[in-house]
């Protein structure tokens, strides 16, 4: 926890002392003094040299950009709610001189909640309203100048240049932005600049007192609690389009909304000579385009960066003054799927397309406008308005952003449809992987706890430990989120409004999360940590178990996948996955020295499975059903490939059952991709006798797992052969929230082959906690070799083999402080020792005899 220095705020918002104990007395939880709000922030102090190392720590209510002497050192801060804000450290002697020196700050204050930010609801934000300022410059050596914080001195102004009634981009993320950069003062964050007509600010604490002070003395003070953020900062890149896809000329439509208009106007032909030189802006040198306007006739360009990814986009232009550019980013363009040649952009919420734009008024000269947030960035329009004169337009770029993943992981095999699936998975998730797993990087960049089961497991495969930090926040956020009847949210942080929808097996599946975090990493203290918050979400389930030791009728959104599986009465697959939970927090209860617990969640998991077992079963069929009448037992005859694969990933279904099993909900001719509005909003009618309801790319995920666990790798591979290589064959360079364009076309949990194809084609899985031990267990299917990198907590595993005239042969190289553990492949004999230690071993495994 950091030393107490003060917040500060603009004056002009007055603090009202009484706020607290209004809302104490039945007042409103929160006061208003707006929405979308920018402010701009400056402390000036001197210093006789430059330091050897200064270290400034800094929090805002909101989202900032952080200058020191008018150079952007960073942003942030990272997500968390507001009862655990983490501070912001960054290394800013470089940017320091002898003499003058300021500190600026740009922050946005939301005013409302956001797909990952949280206002403040009742507390000191009755006292002080949104928006709060915490900084603290610490110089470090012999001699070292007194430290400079958040006080009395600091100059601020609400920045008009942000305009603040403008519409949201769609129902999660923050505003669309208009931006004059007339009302932008130039130079704000440098020394020199004279903010003498700026205002002052507040010391954000109210109350105080001796002892026999009225309520003791009580103090009020923002964000109490401050911690330290454990997570990287972002990654950086600048990134330029490939090409201009095409040039066109709209009708202008002043009459529309902001956050329509560039959509909806009207494509006229291209005046000859409105356009100069297009290309030029594709390259950050001193060529410009020249755009210009002609009265009933705005011209744009449609700029394609050839696959998605996560980015601010940006524009460098040269104006007179005056003239208006509009700029929509997008991962999709209209007709890209369905083989039209002249594509453009359009809204659409569903699939991420909401307004991911912004507009902005250009001042005379050189310039350069950023977008604050970022977001999926494939297609950029470019409108340019309101430029008779010609707009030289020197650049348009993104500033490519992403969680600083290091890709140690590789795979590479004899199939290449494979290795690009691997790297595509791989890549997809980098753009998920921001300050916290993110479902996607356009339609709302929420945490979801489901979401973060499996990308936790595709970062073991292609980013290793780097990615370990990410998922530890993680598990703190879900444990943060917790409601007082131990359900947590279905996402964290973000507006989920505490109350509203809730997703019952998210709980269960930032459980399962836990144990896995623990195998991979070994980092058995943040288990700790987190362990009672388990233990209170495991007992949100008890009163919803019935006479039969089942769940049944759990209340709110059982998720479970985009498919429309059986979600009512005893359903299979959500007991199957309490079953899994349970079982994961007994083996955590033993790691963490609790028997008792270990015992009592061992004991639910056994009677829940033995009824599953009994209940579930459908013997004629020899598959499991989706649901079960808890008070008739009487089984509808839905079936799915969620329950059958949940009873066998997670132990349930006795292995002599799994063959039936596996063969009837694997079965292509049964196969049926159901409807799940709105993701999923149209599928084929099933007939629950005699088809099965297949899987969508989220639970795919558990499908793999458990044809894995049987044995099935084939199965498994054949699968994603079939789904994933429709994806790839289409066009696709990011893995899609369903496997039809439909959703979000760069989605997270989507990337599950690269660990499929990582943990059996090169066959590495963990078997004790921090890979001490692990296996090796290739799975040779049809290829003719295999070589890749599993990245670990104790080194980088390397796998490579090789089909022979005999066999296989396969080199493997053992981090320190590891051993292998060797499994031939099915019709082959190790040939050797089947545990190896530390080093570079050659392993062969021979044709069985009579194989």
């Amino acid at each position: 926890m950091y030393q107490r220095a003060p917040f500060i705020w603009s004056e002009l918002q007055p603090v009202q002392p009484g706020g607290l104990f209004s809302v104490f007395l039945g007042g409103a939880q929160r006061r208003d003094d707006g929405q979308n709000r920018f402010f701009l922030f400056r402390r000036r102090f001197e210093i006789p040299s430059p330091p050897a190392a200064a270290t400034l720590a800094i929090f805002v209510d909101g989202r900032y950009q952080l200058f020191v002497n008018g150079v952007r050192v960073g942003r942030g801060p990272a997500r968390s709610d507001p009862h655990h804000p983490r501070v912001d450290s960054y290394e800013v002697s470089p940017f320091l001189r002898g003499g003058e020196n300021v500190i600026g700050v740009l922050v946005h204050v939301h005013g409302i909640d956001t797909s990952w930010y949280e206002t403040v609801k009742g507390g000191w934000q009755p006292v002080f309203g949104d928006g709060a300022l915490w900084s603290a410059l610490h110089f470090h050596g012999e001699r070292a100048p007194a430290d400079v914080s958040s006080d009395a001195d600091w100059r601020s102004l609400e920045c008009a240049a942000w305009e603040r009634n403008v519409p949201r981009v769609n129902f999660g993320l923050g505003f669309v932005e208009v931006h004059d950069a007339r009302a932008m003062p130039p130079g704000w964050a440098a020394p020199g600049f004279d903010d003498g007509a700026w205002d002052g600010v507040h010391i954000l604490s109210v109350g105080g007192g001796p002892p026999d002070a009225p309520f003791g003395g009580q103090r009020v003070r923002p964000f109490p609690t401050l911690l330290h953020r454990e997570i990287p900062h972002l990654l950086e890149t600048p990134l330029a389009p490939r090409r201009v896809a095409h040039a066109f000329a709209v009708a202008p439509r002043p009459d529309l909304p902001v956050h329509r208009r560039l959509y909806e106007e009207p494509r006229l032909d291209l005046p000859a000579g409105s356009i100069q030189d297009r290309d030029a802006l594709l390259t950050p040198d001193e060529r410009a385009t020249i755009v210009q306007t002609r009265p009933g006739s705005d011209v744009a360009l449609l700029l394609d960066f050839g696959r998605i990814h996560s980015g601010h986009p940006f524009v460098e232009l040269e104006a007179r003054g005056g003239e208006v550019l509009e700029l929509a980013a997008a991962e999709c363009a209209v007709g890209e799927w369905t083989g039209a040649a002249d594509h453009d952009l359009s809204l659409d919420p569903t699939r991420g397309h909401g307004s991911h734009l912004f507009r902005y008024v250009a001042r005379p000269g050189l310039q350069r406008f950023e977008r604050f947030e970022w977001t999926a960035v494939r297609w950029v329009q470019l409108t340019v308005r309101d430029a008779p004169e010609g707009l030289a337009i020197r650049h348009v770029g993104s500033l490519h952003t992403r969680y600083p993943a290091q890709a140690r992981g590789r795979f590479e095999c004899s199939d290449p449809l494979l290795e690009t699936l691997w790297e595509a998975g791989r890549y997809t998730l980098q753009q998920c992987m921001h300050d916290g797993w993110e479902d996607c990087p356009s339609r709302e960049q929420r945490q979801w706890l489901g979401d973060a089961t499996v990308e936790f497991l595709v970062a073991q495969a292609a980013f290793g430990p780097s990615a370990n930090a990410l998922n530890r926040q993680f598990l703190l956020h879900a444990a943060e989120s917790q409601r007082p009847d131990g359900l947590t949210q279905m996402y964290a942080p973000g507006d989920h409004r505490t109350n509203a929808i809730l997703i019952p097996d998210w709980t269960l599946q930032w459980i399962l999360n836990a144990e896995q975090h623990w195998l991979y990493s070994g980092d058995l203290e943040t288990i700790e940590e987190v362990f009672p918050a388990i233990e209170r979400a495991l007992a949100w389930f008890e009163p919803h178990r019935g006479p039969s030791a089942l769940l049944a009728d759990v209340p709110h959104w059982n998720f479970i996948d985009w498919a429309a599986v059986g979600r009512g009465g005893e359903a299979a697959t959500t007991n199957a996955l309490l079953v899994g939970a349970l079982r994961a927090a007994a083996r955590l209860a033993r790691a963490l020295e609790s028997a008792r617990a270990a015992r009592r969640y061992d004991a639910r998991a056994d009677a829940m499975a033995a009824a599953l077992n009994t209940r579930h079963w459908d013997a004629r069929r020899g598959v499991y059903v989706d649901e079960v009448d808890p008070a008739s037992g009487a089984r509808d005859p839905r079936v799915s490939q969620h329950a059958n694969a949940a009873l066998v990933l997670f132990g349930v279904a006795p292995s002599e059952r799994w063959g039936s099993m596996l063969n009837y909900v694997m079965e292509p001719r049964r196969g049926v991709f159901t409807a799940a509005p709105p993701i999923v909003p149209t599928g084929g009618s099933l007939d629950p006798e005699t088809q099965v309801v297949l899987a969508n790319t989220f639970f795919s995920h558990f499908v793999y797992r458990a044809l894995c666990r049987a044995g099935r790798f084939e199965r498994a591979l054949l699968e994603m052969r079939a789904r994933y290589g429709s994806m790839l064959e289409r066009g696709a360079t990011t893995l899609w929230e369903s496997f039809d364009p439909t959703g979000s076309l760069c989605h997270g949990f989507s990337a599950t082959p690269v660990y499929q194809l990582s943990t059996e084609i090169l066959g590495v899985l963990p078997l004790a906690p921090g890979f001490r031990r692990f296996r090796v267990s290739p799975k040779p299917v049809d290829l003719s070799f295999a070589r890749g990198t599993f990245p670990t907590v104790r080194g980088d595993i390397e796998v490579a083999w090789e089909r022979g005239p005999g066999g296989l042969e396969l080199e493997l190289e053992v981090p320190s402080g590891a051993q292998a553990e060797l499994i031939a492949p099915e019709g082959l004999c190790l040939r050797g020792a089947p545990r190896v230690g530390p080093g570079r071993h050659e392993v062969r495994f021979d044709r069985s005899p009579g194989g």
